[in-house]
């Protein structure tokens, strides 16, 4: 009895941790139907302690994971006037949404091929991956000008459209090596990856004010353009017209990169517990056609003072070169030039993982998992360091797993999930793996699904594959 009380203690220990620091920012970007399985074996991705139950050796064939999270709804943009019946743009809706500045999240991953395979109480695991990763910021200063005007921002007080980071864009191959031992009731795991990066695209520092004359008689748009560019792909680019092309491809690229998951599982009769820290370490040096992209003019503003409609007309008709000056100044403002900058480095987001699973019976297991994400910002750029954390997210998910003989398993979760303050309390999921004949799996997994209108989702993650399961039955449930 005293053994069951110190394991169910330390279970609870893990939902408590788990509850209390979800109040933090909150994005769903490891599937938790993945980490509760236990014979799909992406599963090993997230913790490199786990390995499939039912198969010695597998061939992960091509898969898939796609990850979705946003501020705003449907419902958030948009409303519903029964009485007029119209739908109309809800400004007032979109800027309290807003409020804590959200960004749009998206990244997907793509399981190009794995292979894994156990040897006595040892298991070796490979596997490649392409990943791409996007952040977009939402202009809540924009929204905010079209809704309200700018009358109440004059002099020193001005509107600020658009401000920080508006767009991050990284796309990188993953290749990975991992090695688990089984040491009594423990199994512990490490797994080292080489990153290879393609791209890199970030707008930090990028601003566009608007300031307004005391006496309303002039508006002023200051424009600073600021956009951190690395790439394998070489473009020619004309300033003037805005036009580019691609003049060089390299398939192997020099921005390497390395990063280490750490992994540690206890499992017996009753208990299941497990912890994982993926992507540690310095990400990737970024050496390769580095340039920023600038504003071209070091003053780059235009102020205008209202339209002069005597030199509009001439000789009784529209002067369209008065037009065309007034539509060539404001073009100055998005003129742009290729600076070369130094090599720099970027980190993959860390993620920690805690897991709990209770054996109420042969093959039903029910626990808590919490993840949460580290997102930082540049490292290194040359000889300086200039590390800066953008934010922590967490979920914290219940979830439930049915294994009927080996062919199928059933995982269920809910997740309560947070998102820059913003409290989401409805996040089902579910998923399936299906291993007919032992050898064929097929997996399918949606989860962190924010309603069940998926116009009104504002999260969700979707994972499906095949792999091929070979050797001996090694299942555990």
């Amino acid at each position: 009895m005293k053994k069951i009380s110190v394991k169910l203690t330390a279970l609870l220990l893990t939902a408590s941790i788990a509850f209390f620091t979800m109040g933090n920012d909150a994005t769903a970007q490891n599937s938790n139907i993945l980490y509760g399985s236990s014979r799909t074996p992406q599963m090993n991705s997230v913790n490199p302690a786990f390995f499939p139950s039912n198969s010695r050796i597998y061939l992960a064939l091509p898969g898939v994971n796609v990850n979705l999270s946003s501020p705003l709804s449907y419902s958030n943009i948009f409303s519903y006037d029964s009485t007029e019946q119209k739908t109309y743009i809800n400004a007032n809706n979109i800027l309290d949404t807003l409020s804590n500045d959200g960004r749009i999240r998206f990244a997907t991953n793509v399981h190009a091929v794995g292979l894994g395979f156990r040897f006595g109480s040892s298991f070796i695991t490979l596997s490649t991956q392409a990943k791409l990763d996007m952040g977009i910021g939402l202009p809540q200063g924009l929204i905010k000008f079209l809704n309200e005007g700018n009358y109440n921002y004059t002099g020193d007080n001005y509107m600020e459209l658009l401000d920080g980071q508006l767009v991050t864009t990284r796309l990188y191959g993953e290749a990975a090596i991992g090695y688990g031992r089984e040491i009594g009731n423990f199994t512990v795991g490490a797994r080292a990856k080489l990153l290879v990066g393609y791209l890199d695209l970030s707008s930090a520092g990028s601003s566009l004010k608007l300031y307004t004359d005391t006496n309303y008689s002039s508006i002023t748009a200051d424009v600073d353009l600021q956009l951190n560019y690395a790439s394998a792909i070489q473009f020619d680019s004309d300033a003037v017209s805005g036009k580019m092309s691609i003049a060089n491809m390299n398939y192997m690229p020099q921005n390497i990169g390395i990063n280490f998951d750490l992994g540690v599982r206890y499992e017996d009769d009753l208990f299941d517990l497990s912890a994982s820290i993926i992507d540690l370490g310095p990400g990737i040096h970024w050496k390769e056609n580095v340039q920023h992209v600038v504003s071209a003019r070091d003053n780059n503003t235009f102020t205008f003072t209202g339209v002069d409609v005597s030199s509009m007309m001439s000789g009784g008709e529209m002067d369209s070169s008065f037009t065309q000056t007034l539509i060539d100044s404001l073009s100055t403002l998005t003129e742009y030039k290729f600076i070369d900058g130094e090599d720099y480095w970027t980190t993959i987001p860390t993620k920690v993982n805690l897991g709990g699973m209770f054996k109420l019976s042969p093959g039903l297991n029910v626990g808590v998992l919490f993840h949460g994400e580290f997102e930082r910002g540049l490292t290194k750029v040359g000889d300086v360091f200039k590390t800066k954390t953008v934010g922590f997210y967490s979920t914290t998910s219940v979830l439930g797993r049915f294994n009927l003989h080996d062919w199928i398993e059933i995982v269920g979760s809910f997740s309560v999930v947070t998102n820059n303050g913003n409290w989401s309390w409805f996040n089902p999921g579910f998923g399936i793996t299906l291993t007919p004949f032992r050898a064929l799996q097929i997996y399918m997994i949606m989860d962190y699904i924010s309603n069940r209108y998926i116009v009104d989702a504002k999260q969700f993650n979707i994972s499906a594959g095949l792999n091929l399961m070979l050797g001996s039955s090694y299942d555990r449930d």
